[in-house]
């Protein structure tokens, strides 16, 4: 399926559209998107299956296909719907303005409006998982369950090159398309082992994904919202946590070394009902190199409702 034929792509844009469906057919996906304006920007979305809907958000290193094997399995009996996040694949290069987690849960709000979603299964990875826990403590009522993997939010650690990223002067070294970076940070933050199938079309995805010209100032710009040199600006109170209703499922990297697995035990410790499950052979993206394990996980929890 092609994207929606009124929009015309940049040369950036249609680098990460070919990027992003050669990886999605790792899984035997054909394409299948639409963009949605919200809040006045442009957003893309994939959306695949029929059923009780489940919301897929990604994290802050790639796109929404990074779900692409999650997809495949979850969309057999739900529609998954999963979008590309502001400043990331296809969607408007619009930085996040502050506070950073007001930015998310007044922009997950509206696209689940848009998507026609009065309450949704959340799933999210770092960022995203960041999202979907503010939504599960500020609008209970448009979440049903919860799956949170490696989140964001829940300490200051934070990896020193994003950290440095918000500096004037070397922020625009660091944020900008640089494949052995991407490649390096991939290789020994994201995953244990990256040689497993369909590695190759991952990278190239995460990294087409920093092309666009507006990228890179977006990306320093949001740095700024979510960080500075101390780490991590906005931290989860316990009782913030200790608020949240939805049955919860926390999936962790036990070699997470952007959020450090003693964080993920504190969310477990805290949200009433939840569960914790620790992936000793996975570091912050457990989905890429331990994925039957996770789709194990997730279909699970998330059933044939």
């Amino acid at each position: 399926m092609e994207p929606d034929q009124a929009l015309q792509f940049t040369p950036s844009e249609q680098k990460i559209f070919d990027s992003m469906s050669a990886l999605l057919a790792k899984a035997g996906l054909d394409y299948q998107g639409h963009f949605v304006e919200v809040n006045g920007q442009r957003i893309h979305y994939l959306d695949y299956g029929d059923g009780p809907p489940v919301l897929l958000l990604h994290g802050g290193g790639a796109g929404s296909a990074i779900w692409f094997k999650q997809i495949a399995e979850l969309s057999k009996t739900h529609r998954v719907i999963a979008p590309d996040h502001p400043v990331f694949g296809l969607s408007a290069q619009e930085a996040y303005e502050s506070p950073f987690v007001g930015s998310l849960v007044r922009y997950l709000t509206v696209f689940m409006d848009k998507m026609e979603l009065d309450r949704a299964d959340l799933a999210g990875l770092s960022m995203g998982a960041e999202g979907a826990l503010v939504m599960a403590i500020e609008s209970p009522e448009r979440v049903n369950r919860l799956l949170v993997i490696d989140s964001a939010g829940l300490g200051k650690s934070f990896p020193m090159i994003f950290r440095l990223g918000t500096i004037p002067l070397i922020g625009p070294l660091i944020v900008r398309p640089n494949r052995w970076g991407q490649d390096n940070y991939f290789k020994t933050m994201e995953v244990v082992r990256s040689d497993f199938d369909s590695a190759v079309e991952y990278k190239q995805y995460a990294y087409d994904i920093t092309l666009p010209p507006e990228h890179a100032a977006a990306m320093r710009s949001s740095l700024k919202v979510i960080t500075n040199m101390g780490g991590q600006k906005v931290i989860f109170t316990d009782d913030e946590l200790r608020s949240i209703a939805a049955e919860t499922l926390i999936i962790w990297g036990a070699r997470d070394k952007v959020f450090p697995v003693e964080h993920g035990f504190r969310l477990g410790g805290l949200v009433p009902d939840s569960r914790l499950h620790v992936v000793e052979d996975s570091a912050h993206v457990p989905l890429l190199d331990n994925a039957v394990l996770v789709n194990e996980l997730v279909v699970g929890f998330f059933g044939n409702d």
